[in-house]
């Protein structure tokens, strides 16, 4: 089946390696963890698959080097397919002492195919650094406002191939209401025949046989679905597709649906459709980012009991899990790839240049067919007043529309009026925290500047010609001390975030410029171990209408009335 519910694989054989493997840590890192070293280390703990090995007692905060060993019987001289959907920080895989490779993209999805060998059973070695090194790995940064963890985040699998195998398929929407689609059938082996023989079924039904030409890897056919029913939110009708080639299917979930921008409005399949939402991060206190099943159904649940359509994925490629149910429950997502207040020298050092790029390609392999991902972000808050750094914002936006011009392309900026990449954009993005890191120290409770800084940012965009952009309010929030009740109503206090967030609120439900809102944040996240955490009480960004144990503050109540009124549901629970 695989290691989540689609892509689901039949003919392959498929080795699970979740589970309990050989650990030993080396604190503060080796300095190059190549195979001469393997041979030297002695195993002396266990460690979890999926997991995070520094948020347990033994590592708890150490950076270093991890190393895990695990074994596994195969077919002798298979060819394999290792495969996550994400790690951190920084890995070296081998197989057998004999390295098969690295993976230096944080949260993105990590391929290695090479050949088994000899005999039945082998030795695989992970070699996972959590160390900040911006030459090996330079997409997370010390200064970054949510904890780097260390670990192999999410299902770890090794499949046996074929030859010629099938990798992915693709379902484009090319006539909505006709339900006519076009298909691109990715294929993966050392020698790629010009053409291939495979049958397509839609939804279960009969298998229509079809002859292909291969370009490049990949071969296409269109189609018209039996079922033409559409996705949407209130409706998220989902289809799937069959590909079978010689003795192995592939089956990939889709959905019926179309988004565009047009005249500041950003319309699903053809209407204007506003977003009322969260930005969520992938965290837990003693899981870090490696969210077991149970955590994942939990923040659909309450998601969904809140009155969310729309999730923003803060700040990094998202937990297939996670879309596969926004994909099932028709709640819309902001994709990004992994970025944060990066800084111009950053920009200019190429290997960063390059990784923000080579990032984009899994991103969008992963999450493609997932109906409900209808924006795809990148470098959150980063230096994009700068003109040495358009570049690579234009760098993005291509390679983004390039590989996928079916989606819309934004980024949040902080940059307010300074920002001068929004031309590139088909949505923007705006993050902004007035009333909370508030222009007037020494007021009381400086709720009023949320309008004030709202409505110098809709002149500006008016002045500069972006009326028909649609915009989004990508965070906005104040924090709150879970508990933490004051008589003042004060900064930190439950009372006073939940009067902030009333106020944004009464804002954006006034102004029908704004189509939608991700309010920062979800659930309280840990951020800085270092001195940094001075800001950032208990050492965790405090602004989640959850805590990080998932229970409600007092604003929870407030945004679920006000998002289950405006979408026209019971305010009961989902």
């Amino acid at each position: 089946m695989g290691m989540g519910s689609y892509p689901q694989y039949r003919g392959r054989a498929i080795h699970a390696l979740d589970g309990i493997w050989d650990f030993h840590f080396v604190d503060g890192g080796v300095k190059d963890p190549a195979a001469p070293a393997l041979a030297k280390v002695r195993y002396d703990d266990r460690q979890a698959v999926p997991g995070v090995f520094d948020a347990l007692p033994r590592h708890a905060g150490k950076r270093g080097t991890a190393f895990y060993r695990t074994r596994v019987r195969v077919t002798p001289h298979a060819k394999l397919l290792l495969k996550s959907p994400g790690l951190g920080m920084w890995g070296a895989f081998f197989w057998d002492g004999r390295r098969i490779g690295v993976h230096d993209l944080p949260y993105s999805g990590l391929e290695f195919r090479f050949d088994a060998g000899e005999g039945a059973e082998h030795e695989l070695v992970a070699v996972i650094d959590n160390r900040f090194d911006a030459e090996r790995q330079p997409l997370l940064s010390p200064f970054f406002d949510f904890y780097s963890h260390g670990g192999i985040f999410r299902p770890l699998e090794l499949h046996e191939v074929f030859p010629v195998s099938l990798d992915r398929a693709f379902v484009h929407v090319t006539d909505l209401k006709a339900g006519k689609v076009e298909v691109e059938v990715l294929l993966a082996g050392d020698e790629l025949p010009e053409r291939i023989a495979l049958a397509a079924a839609f939804d279960g039904g009969k298998a229509t046989k079809r002859t292909l030409k291969v370009r490049d890897g990949r071969a296409k056919f269109s189609a018209v679905l039996e079922d033409k029913r559409k996705w949407d939110c209130e409706h998220p009708v989902l289809h799937t597709l069959s590909v079978t080639l010689g003795e192995e299917t592939l089956t990939e979930r889709f959905g019926l649906r179309t988004v565009e921008a047009k005249k500041g409005k950003i319309l699903l399949n053809g209407k204007a459709v506003r977003l009322y939402g969260y930005c969520r991060h992938e965290a837990h206190p003693e899981f870090g980012p490696a969210l077991p099943w149970q955590i994942v159904v939990e923040d659909m649940q309450l998601l969904r009991q809140v009155g969310c359509n729309f999730v923003r994925g803060s700040h990094y490629p998202q937990d297939q899990r996670f879309l596969d149910l926004c994909d099932e429950f028709g709640i819309l997502v902001w994709e990004e790839a992994l970025g944060w207040g990066n800084r111009p020298e950053q920009y200019a050092d190429p290997r960063f240049a390059s990784a923000q790029l080579r990032q984009i390609a899994p991103m969008v392999k992963n999450s493609g067919n997932h109906p409900a991902v209808i924006l795809w972000g990148f470098m959150n808050e980063g230096s994009s007043e700068d003109p040495s750094c358009r570049f690579l914002y234009e760098a993005m936006t291509a390679e983004l529309r390039k590989l996928d011009p079916s989606r819309l392309v934004t980024y949040a900026t902080k940059k307010f009026t300074e920002d001068i990449d929004l031309d590139l954009v088909d949505v923007v993005g705006l993050n902004t925290y007035p009333g909370w890191y508030a222009m007037d120290q020494e007021k009381y409770r400086p709720l009023d500047e949320i309008a004030v800084k709202c409505d110098t940012f809709l002149k500006f965009l008016h002045e500069n010609g972006f009326d028909d952009k649609p915009l989004i309010v990508s965070e906005i929030g104040a924090g709150a001390i879970y508990g933490w009740r004051d008589r003042l109503n004060g900064q930190w206090s439950e009372e006073y975030q939940r009067d902030y967030l009333e106020t944004v609120l009464d804002y954006f439900f006034a102004h029908d410029r704004i189509c939608g809102i991700s309010l920062w944040q979800f659930i309280d996240c840990r951020t800085y171990s270092s001195a940094r955490a001075i800001r950032r009480p208990r050492a965790f960004n405090n602004k989640g209408i959850f805590d990080e144990y998932r229970r409600p503050k007092l604003a929870a109540e407030t945004v679920t009335r006000r998002y289950r009124a405006a979408r026209g549901l019971d305010v009961k629970d989902d």
